[in-house]
């Protein structure tokens, strides 16, 4: 297996799990904020737009059109970015609208480290903005980071299902 399709296999991965798990939990319950965590649902979702934009594709190819037509990232940056609190911003997107975001990142993402070649990977991360990447300096770090940032979520979000809905065994 060659890197771009390693990378493709675990972000597919990582996007399966984070997206079984949000599946779990009722709507109803995506603007619960627990004490001991003091995140919820929605606001792990529109991070996780945002974070997937950022480490897998704006860094790696740069802006994307059609991302930014269809999703407001400023509105994203200051609702769900670094820094942003989790319960202020309850409420702020339907749950609905935030998860077929996430799938349409997440669709945007493979469609883009698809077609990495091991020279483009090895190359130096685009800096579009003037927030220098906080871990990458290749384009290969770079989507490796986004898949352990996916997956960092991922147990947050597995810690909220277990304090809002039970637990999740994933089938195991």
């Amino acid at each position: 297996m060659n890197s771009t399709a390693l990378l493709v296999k675990q972000t597919q991965d990582a996007h399966s799990w984070t997206n079984k798990l949000i599946d779990s939990i009722p709507k109803a319950r995506w603007n619960d904020t627990p004490d001991t965590l003091a995140s919820n649902i929605s606001w792990q979702v529109g991070h996780l737009v945002l974070g997937e934009y950022y480490h897998a594709i704006l860094v790696v190819t740069g802006f994307d059109d059609e991302i930014s037509q269809k999703i407001d990232l400023k509105a994203h940056n200051q609702r769900y970015g670094y820094g942003s609190i989790p319960s202020e911003k309850a409420g702020q997107n339907k749950p609905e609208i935030l998860k077929e975001q996430l799938l349409f990142m997440q669709h945007k993402v493979i469609q883009n480290i698809s077609g990495l070649t091991l020279k483009d990977l090895e190359s130096k991360v685009e800096q579009p903005i003037k927030q220098k990447h906080p871990v990458a300096t290749t384009k290969l770090e770079a989507v490796s980071w986004n898949i352990k940032h996916t997956m960092w979520h991922c147990g947050q979000i597995a810690s909220l299902k277990r304090i809002l809905h039970g637990g999740f065994d994933f089938g195991l």
